[in-house]
């Protein structure tokens, strides 16, 4: 048996495999670790105090407490209970998938969620419910939209202080209400991907950026619409993802580069394919990692760019994905991929509007260690193989966003438990 302990609250838990180590939280939790691979030790759902059991962001403040974004609302944890904020106290809207801490310490809430908004019933105006025509096909056949998409409701973004809440739109000066990713430059200037490109905010004002292609003309609309991702370089560059492309934007020289899916070497790394690029990160070493979505069978959702060649990862079975949709590196260096789906054909092919052929279904998480790629899942001890994002906290420990609450663990790589059992 090991112990949970809450403040001087302890519950007994079964323990799987041998412990190891025993190691706290800053928030005053008590966790023993085991021998091999994820060990999730506590797992948080509604009846813990949750907005939600349906987790799509989470994100530790300069204070410790932890902020998790669901579909019904954002719940804050100080390590004793949960405090929830609604539209009731001020959020643009409930479905929080994007959550950001700014330099001076304030909190922002977007939706941060890809895809479509499809209304089951005509002429209502639902709450946010995501959903890529991926997910379409799971629908019963009375409930699928007949070829009719609506927009992710648009409220913008919201800014909570320590005193209140505070909701940005398009009437404050951002490019579009629907915001995918949040950035702050070494300046202090916010940078918000949209869905009609990209807003700057100075702490005042919000300007929307105008990129020039390479002989001087305005880049075309159709490629600069959905900004999915930004991520700075170890040289203070900016590289944006759009449904279309992956814009480069040197910010010394105010110097943009756009580069098409549908030319080298995008073309040879697969973007090309059906799907778009969901997240950008670059690892301690400069490779650009990106993870797309896509409805192909055949594609793998993980490509590598180390500046010349470009890498897609096969699937395999520790790397059973068609779409992924968030990365994070953790402070080993290890890299890890959340939203990972894969698809599977399950409809005949027919000619509609929607194009639908596939459904797909969670797979748990992956990790690569810099050599090879594990996967887990429920197996593991996760609540549910749909892990929408992983987030590791300033102690090192993993939180998992499922559909069904969040899991509190930690991570072994396999060389390391390689290693132990040599040392044996």
């Amino acid at each position: 048996m090991t112990f949970f302990r809450e403040r001087g609250i302890c519950m007994r838990m079964r323990l799987y495999a041998i412990v190891a180590v025993i190691y706290c939280f800053s928030n005053g939790l008590l966790w023993a670790a085991g021998g091999a691979g994820v060990r999730i030790e506590k797992t948080f759902t509604k009846a813990d105090g949750l907005a939600s059991d349906n987790v799509l962001a989470i994100l530790e403040d300069r204070t410790g407490d932890i902020w998790i974004g669901t579909t019904e609302g954002v719940s804050r944890y100080d390590g004793e209970g949960f405090q929830t904020y609604t539209t009731q106290e001020g959020l643009a809207e409930n479905a929080t998938g994007l959550l950001f801490e700014d330099s001076l310490g304030r909190i922002w809430f977007a939706s941060g969620v890809l895809g479509n908004v499809f209304a089951r019933e005509k002429g209502v105006d639902m709450s946010l419910m995501a959903m890529p025509l991926s997910e379409l096909a799971k629908l019963p056949g009375d409930q699928k939209p007949e070829g009719t998409q609506n927009p992710i409701p648009k409220k913008g973004v919201s800014r909570y202080d320590g005193e209140g809440l505070r909701t940005f739109t398009t009437t404050h000066g951002l490019a579009d209400n629907t915001i995918l990713d949040i950035f702050q430059d070494d300046t202090g200037l916010l940078w918000l991907a949209t869905d009609a490109g990209v807003s700057r905010y100075d702490g005042g004002t919000f300007k929307t950026l105008k990129t020039q292609g390479p002989i001087g003309m305005a880049v075309l609309p159709e490629y600069w619409n959905q900004v999915t991702a930004i991520a700075p370089d170890t040289a203070g560059n900016f590289w944006f993802a759009s449904t279309a492309g992956i814009t480069y934007y040197n910010h010394q020289r105010s110097l943009w580069r756009y580069f098409d899916v549908n030319l080298s070497p995008f073309q040879e790394m697969g973007l090309s394919e059906t799907g778009h690029v969901t997240d950008l990160v670059f690892d301690a070493l400069g490779n650009l990692w990106m993870s797309r979505e896509t409805v192909s069978i055949e594609s793998s959702g993980i490509r590598r760019y180390d500046g010349e060649s470009c890498i897609a990862f096969p699937q395999s079975h520790a790397l059973p994905m068609n779409s992924v949709y968030h990365i994070m590196e953790d402070r080993n260096g290890n890299l890890w991929f959340s939203g990972v789906k894969k698809h599977f054909p399950t409809l005949q092919e027919t000619q509609n509007t929607l194009g639908m052929t596939y459904t797909d279904t969670g797979v748990g998480v992956s990790v690569y260690n810099g050599k090879t790629f594990e996967n887990f899942d429920t197996d593991e001890g996760l609540p549910s193989n749909r892990v929408r994002s992983v987030f590791q906290d300033r102690n090192g420990n993993l939180w998992f966003a499922t559909d069904a609450g969040v899991a509190v663990g930690v991570y072994d790589s396999s060389e390391v438990r390689k290693e132990r059992r040599r040392n044996r």
